[in-house]
């Protein structure tokens, strides 16, 4: 079982599109089926969930208004829904990015969640206005000793498998760089606010195979 699983939650758009909707409802649709894929991933023995909402570019480039929904339906999860998930699966809460610039409404719902935080071992991580070149470039700033050390994520595991939903096979923004390096990585065809925890359960099944690292 990986102990650390990333997120990429690909699809939002073109589930709300295929349903007539507005962007709008496929982003809070989206943001609705984060905790039980969380939980599901904690129950089979996860222990670190990364899940990224959104990059420099989702927030600078996109409509305001759409921008606008992004931003306020994460903050109020993060607010009304992560304590109780938190204190549910006795999980820590960490964010990393450039959200206190880029996103300054999300405030009070990450200290919400801060304040929520557990002991644990478990761990709720969210990637918000990250952007993997903009973290390399950043721990790159300095000697080459104590590079890893300097990254934002720098005490996370590193990722054991990455799941990209929405089916289609690539990457974004140097998404965890260094830290996946030996990732595993899935691309289910289902559109992120379809994937649900019995999703997330199959595709942990059909990764788990053993890795050799080279030997």
């Amino acid at each position: 079982m990986p102990r650390h699983l990333a997120i990429i939650p690909d699809g939002n758009r073109r589930w709300a599109r295929a349903r007539g909707l507005a962007p709008s409802e496929g982003h809070r649709a989206g943001i609705e089926r984060v905790g039980e894929v969380a939980a599901a991933a904690w129950e089979a023995g996860v222990e670190v969930f990364t899940f990224w909402w959104g990059s420099p570019a989702n927030l600078t480039l996109r409509d305001p208004a759409e921008v606008a929904v992004i931003v306020a339906v994460l903050e109020a999860w993060l607010r009304e829904r992560v304590p109780a998930l938190l204190a549910e699966h006795g999980a820590r809460f960490e964010v990393h990015g450039r959200w206190s610039e880029l996103c300054p409404g999300l405030a009070p719902g990450v200290m919400a969640a801060r304040n929520a935080s557990r002991p644990g071992a478990r761990r709720l991580v969210l990637l918000m206005a990250y952007d993997g070149r903009e973290e390399l470039q950043a721990a790159a700033d300095g000697p080459a000793e104590g590079f890893a050390d300097r990254l934002w994520t720098a005490g996370l595991p590193d990722v054991d498998l990455v799941v990209r939903t929405g089916g289609e096979p690539h990457w974004s923004a140097a998404f965890l760089a260094w830290k996946a390096a030996n990732a595993q990585l899935a691309f289910p065809q289902v559109c992120w606010p379809d994937f649900t925890g019995d999703a997330l359960r199959e595709v942990l099944h059909a990764c788990a195979t053993e890795r050799r690292f080279g030997r």
